[in-house]
């Protein structure tokens, strides 16, 4: 059975300030819609499930504590009180330990308007600012109206205010369906609830005040829209409205009043009335949340992510009042509860403002079209919200962050004294939680805001619980543990330490293994800041570079100091990290290992840093490249090699200290100088015979060449022909030639294999013919008497008849 849960109020005379709704101007008849300045009993008491055992908590305040006025745009910051008995009429209210508390801004601004006659900006959202309709007397300054910041939920908008039945503050009972018109149930037996305009006597709460039910007023003024010409009917973003609780929260319930309003006038007292329409609308800006309509009025409405506002005429009222004066109506805004679905630490909604096409002009109007010297109003929809949640018991909480220091400076939650960022390592993360004897017991994925939340921990009897971090959820329950899944990271991403919810351990536990012990549990407490530290790992470029033949104890160094065989700088040992460096650049001033030891063909070698050897897995902080140098000892070639190298193997290592897990190598390689230079090498074809043309110069101690043959259907090279250098040639050039016969039918592949006196060698480049063309058979005189020529016959291919004219 649901009931209506009501508080009952101290005693407050019902006073009301500026009771008309419409000011009257040039003969009463230009008017514009107020929201009236009432101190109104609290509407935001909300309906709750009685089957459900599970207290709420809600925004509340002592009904004597000072009060804030807007307008403003300073963070507000709100503690949630504890609904102690649970139970309809319940008035007491206690603290709830642990704090929990939310900070409500906003982000991305993105209208202004400048105040007529003055320097003053308004931004689009404020809190606690309202409409305006005159600086009063002569004066025709605008201004912004001021209302209390935070105050009882939905006390400064008019009468048709939102009701009782349109709210619910559990999120874990079931949801109701919406109010009709007049503000009641949409059931079979709809019950009147007229307590939203009362002052009820004789209730007090706890200690020295009383509580009641708050919200956050929020305005957004319609002028920027005004001022910059927007349609009608036009949907237009004003920024980022942010509430950020200081631990995680499960399906917090957002209570929203009175999304909507209007302008009217009467333009120059000649009648009738003209009215704009718009309303505030959100957009929830969380991935992996999911939002449900809990209750509220006929006009609220939830289509996926969007809290909209589906009157045609939306205006401040959250059920007909039935009266409507000069087409004026009295209602048409948005009320009611929405849960979001899921584990939240931070929730961001994207405030939209929405005309209406059924307006007469668009948004505001300004002091020449109202014809007045006095008035000069500011417009806008004035708002309310509100946050419940169920109350948890044994709850252990956390967030997992990127960390890019890990243990370097004991802290995973910052980083340089920063907030580190939270990650969900894109959606791959649970959290798991294990009994004391290591089995799991609960799981739940990581939140797109990194937080994870285990509510409602039944208390262990002796040991404590630990949570893993770990890519595979369970499906284990506090009644059927079942093994725990190892706690694995996704690819690229490493452990950098853990942070305990304890006084003494507040920023690291001191290991990186994916694992907290929970402290001992005792009951109704939260156990909070139960973090992860993880980040991936860097990346370490890999360099094979060409350089001069290298003379017996020489020095390279390899940074711009040294140069390859073009001449060019040398390249540095470089490498990436997503934390500390995304581009892959030199790695000046990072962290650098070598993991392995030069290895040398052709030569031996020395790796120095500074002048000194570098031994094996050497760690060099602060890494200079200019001090990274190769010496090589000996350079020596035997007489089969033509290429020498020297290869060393590194790694870059992140400011977390994380090794890059798979090290990369840095290669210098040379050739050996052959006392030959080979300046070009053709070949052509005519009628199926290969000719080969090449061109050397600088030919000193050099032996042979051997011409090379492979074709398509003998894949491999077999000497073909020996070509011996020309006599006194040593620095002039030398042509050479030679033909070699093909045969249709094949690809043909040749080669120069350049030999020196020592037996070393060297290939010249691959160049290929084919002979696959058919040329036509032709004889010539034709015909003949005695005589006659055939061309383009292959032996064995063709046949050749004579015919005699007889």
């Amino acid at each position: 059975m649901i009931k209506i849960k009501q508080q009952f109020l101290r005693y407050y005379k019902l006073k009301v300030i500026k009771t008309t709704n419409y000011t009257y101007l040039n003969r009463n008849k230009m008017k514009k819609n107020l929201k009236r300045i009432i101190l109104l009993a609290t509407v935001s008491i909300f309906f709750f499930n009685t089957s459900f055992a599970q207290s709420t908590l809600e925004w509340t305040r002592d009904g004597s504590s000072e009060t804030t006025f807007g307008p403003s745009t300073n963070p507000v910051v709100v503690n949630f009180l504890k609904d102690d008995l649970n139970a309809s009429f319940s008035t007491v209210f206690s603290p709830f330990s642990p704090t929990l508390s939310a900070t409500i801004k906003f982000r991305n601004q993105q209208r202004s308007t400048v105040l007529n006659g003055s320097s003053v900006v308004v931004p689009g959202m404020t809190f606690g600012g309202r409409n305006t309709s005159s600086n009063g007397g002569a004066s025709t300054v605008q201004a912004i109206g001021s209302a209390e910041v935070y105050n009882a939920f939905g006390a400064n908008i008019p009468t048709e205010l939102p009701k009782n039945t349109m709210y619910l503050s559990s999120p874990s009972a079931t949801p109701i369906p919406r109010t009709d018109a007049e503000g009641y149930a949409i059931t079979a037996n709809p019950t009147p609830n007229t307590f939203d305009a009362e002052s009820i006597t004789g209730a007090t709460g706890p200690g020295n005040g009383f509580y009641v039910n708050n919200g956050v007023s929020i305005y957004n003024t319609v002028e920027p829209l005004y001022d910059a010409n927007e349609l009608k009917d036009g949907r237009y973003y004003y920024g980022d409205l942010v509430i950020t609780f200081n631990r995680p929260v499960s399906n917090p319930v957002i209570h929203i009043g009175g999304l909507g309003g209007s302008y009217s006038f009467d333009p120059l007292a000649a009648g009738p009335n003209q009215i704009s329409y718009f309303t505030t609308e959100l957009e929830l800006n969380n991935t992996g949340l999911t939002s449900t309509l809990m209750a509220g009025n006929e006009h609220i409405n939830l289509v996926g992510d969007y809290i909209l506002n589906s009157a045609t005429r939306p205006n401040a009222g959250s059920y007909d009042g039935g009266t409507e004066t000069n087409n004026f109506p009295d209602y048409g805004a948005a009320s009611g509860s929405v849960r979001l679905n899921g584990t939240v630490q931070e929730i961001v909604y994207r405030v939209y403002v929405r005309g209406s096409a059924l307006s007469d002009f668009n948004f505001s109007k300004s002091q020449a079209d109202i014809s007045s010297a006095t008035r000069d109003p500011m417009n806008g929809d004035f708002w309310y919200l509100s946050v419940s949640l169920d109350k948890p018991t044994q709850e252990i909480s956390g967030t997992v962050y990127i960390d890019p220091d890990g243990l370097t400076d004991n802290n995973i939650n910052k980083n340089a004294g920063i907030d580190n960022v939270p990650t969900n390592a894109a959606a791959q993360l649970y959290a798991i939680l294990l009994n004391n004897a290591g089995n799991a017991v609960a799981s739940t994925p990581i939140g797109s805001d990194g937080t994870y939340l285990f509510s409602n921990v039944p208390l262990l009897g002796a040991g404590n619980y630990s949570v893993i971090l770990t890519t595979s959820p369970s499906l284990g329950t506090y009644a059927s543990p079942v093994p725990a899944p190892p706690a694995l990271l996704p690819d690229g991403w490493v452990n950098t330490g853990e942070n305990i919810s304890s006084v003494t351990l507040t920023g690291n536990d001191g290991l990186a293994n994916g694992r907290i012990v929970i402290p001992a549990l005792t009951s109704d407490t939260a156990l909070v800041k139960n973090n992860f530290g993880i980040e991936r790992t860097p990346e370490s470029q890999l360099f094979n570079t060409l350089i001069k033949l290298p003379i017996a104890g020489s020095l390279l160094t390899l940074s711009s100091l040294g140069l390859d065989s073009l001449g060019n700088p040398m390249p540095a040992l470089s490498g990436s990290d997503p934390e500390d460096q995304p581009v892959t650049l030199p790695l000046t001033g990072k962290t650098v290992k070598i993991t392995g030891l030069p290895v040398n063909v052709g030569a031996t070698s020395t790796l120095l840093y500074g002048g000194v050897p570098v031994i094996a897995n050497q760690i060099i902080p602060n890494f200079n490249p200019d001090l990274l140098q190769i010496r090589f000892n000996t350079v020596s070639l035997t007489p089969l090699a033509v290429q020498g190298s020297t290869t060393f193997e590194y790694a870059y290592v992140d400011v977390a200290g994380v090794v890059d897990p798979s090290p990369t190598t840095y290669t210098v390689y040379w050739f050996r100088p052959l006392p030959i230079t080979l300046e070009s090498f053709t070949v052509t074809k005519s009628n199926c015979v290969a000719t080969l043309n090449w061109k050397t110069s600088t030919s000193i101690n050099f032996d042979r060449f051997e011409v090379e043959l492979s074709t398509i259907t003998n894949n491999r090279f077999e000497k073909i022909g020996t070509v011996f250098p020309k006599e006194n040639n040593s620095s002039n050039f030398a042509d050479y030639q030679m033909l070699f016969p093909m045969e249709s039918g094949d690809i043909y592949y040749f080669r120069l294999k350049m030999i020196d006196k020592d037996g070393s060698f060297a290939y010249s480049e691959i160049r290929s013919l084919t002979c696959l063309e058919k040329q036509d058979i032709t004889i010539k005189p034709n015909p003949t008497i005695n005589i006659f020529n055939i061309a383009n016959m292959e032996k064995g291919k063709n046949i050749v008849t004579i015919f005699s004219q007889d």
